[in-house]
């Protein structure tokens, strides 16, 4: 559909702020407040509501007419998230493009922040990330600070300790439009994790730069309905898989990481031998690691059964995390 607001005459800003949306009216204004409250004030926010049926187009109608530099597209067919920030950044006028999600918060100063950041690194580096606390019912984590440093080390490189998680999450983002331009946009046959693919194009393409301290808040408490897409989770990661294994070819530990991953689920989603392939892979290449031996052992029990058992052992290990 047209972006109905082109009638509205809009100079061109330094950054536009995509932010997709369905079902999250609730939500949805905290979000939106999140970004329009920021320090720095250049910006337009384009939201994309797609398909929503709740009341979203009302309470877009209502943020609209209060704030003039949000611009809304209303897409009549559900196409996901990938679909929904690439028709936002169609939309884009601004020099940079960030990204925020209906159920997440900014804090304040983040994109002043990744401005100044940017700036300090000089003009060959076309992105920023942020960290960022992740609120969830049984924690809360800074994710980025140094204790998570193993594991999100954006210094590190792609490779044995690298950042390939890190990519994820894309509220933490603040991307030069010229560099979306030159790799592409979202790859919208990746259901879930396309944040993470693009991620990984944007790492060879341009130099990356980190504004310090969290930025803003992911709430998996009341949203993040994607992260528990597993079945979605194991079909993006053969994807990623096929267009940029070779990024980890240096890697046994990264490489049986992912070939685990996508073997336990499809072992679990799929009929047998569905998943054996991969999780042999990832033996091959770290032949004592117990839990890709259980997998295996797993891939031969009925896999509703073997679903069950593994979200028992889950639900242990989160109750003993607590405490409890």
């Amino acid at each position: 559909m047209a972006d109905p607001d082109t009638s509205r005459t809009q100079a061109a800003c330094t950054i536009s702020v995509v932010l997709p949306t369905r079902n999250r009216a609730r939500l949805l204004r905290r979000a939106v407040d999140s970004v329009l409250g920021q320090t720095f004030r250049d910006l337009e926010l384009i939201v994309v509501n797609d398909a929503s049926t709740d009341d979203t187009a009302a309470v877009l109608a209502e943020l609209q007419a209060q704030d003039a530099r949000i611009r809304v597209l209303h897409r009549e067919k559900n196409s996901g998230a990938a679909a929904a920030r690439n028709a936002g950044i169609a939309m884009a006028r601004g020099e940079w493009v960030a990204f925020q999600d209906d159920d997440d918060l900014w804090l304040v100063e983040k994109l002043e922040r990744q401005m100044q950041a940017l700036e300090a690194a000089g003009p060959e580096t076309g992105w920023c990330l942020s960290g960022y606390v992740r609120i969830e019912t049984h924690r809360d984590t800074w994710v980025g600070s140094p204790f998570y440093v193993r594991q999100l080390d954006w210094r590190g490189g792609i490779g044995e300790g690298g950042p390939e998680w890190s990519l994820i999450s894309t509220p933490g983002w603040l991307v030069k439009r010229s560099v979306l331009e030159q790799v592409g946009r979202f790859d919208e046959n990746v259901r879930s994790w396309d944040d993470w693919e693009l991620g990984l194009r944007l790492w060879q393409a341009t130099k990356l730069t980190v504004a310090p301290g969290p930025l803003w808040i992911q709430d998996r408490i009341q949203g993040a309905g994607l992260t528990k897409a597993e079945r979605a989770r194991g079909n993006d990661l053969q994807l990623i898989m096929r267009k940029h294994g070779a990024l980890w070819a240096g890697s046994r530990e990264v490489l049986a990481r992912h070939w685990y991953t996508i073997g336990r689920i499809l072992s679990l989603y799929d009929p047998a031998p569905a998943g054996r392939a991969e999780l042999r892979r990832a033996l091959a290449l770290k032949p004592w690691r117990l839990k890709t031996w259980a997998a295996i052992a797993l891939s031969y029990v009925d896999p509703a059964k073997a679903k069950s058992w593994t979200l028992a052992m889950r639900d242990r290990r989160l109750r003993k995390e607590r405490g409890e």
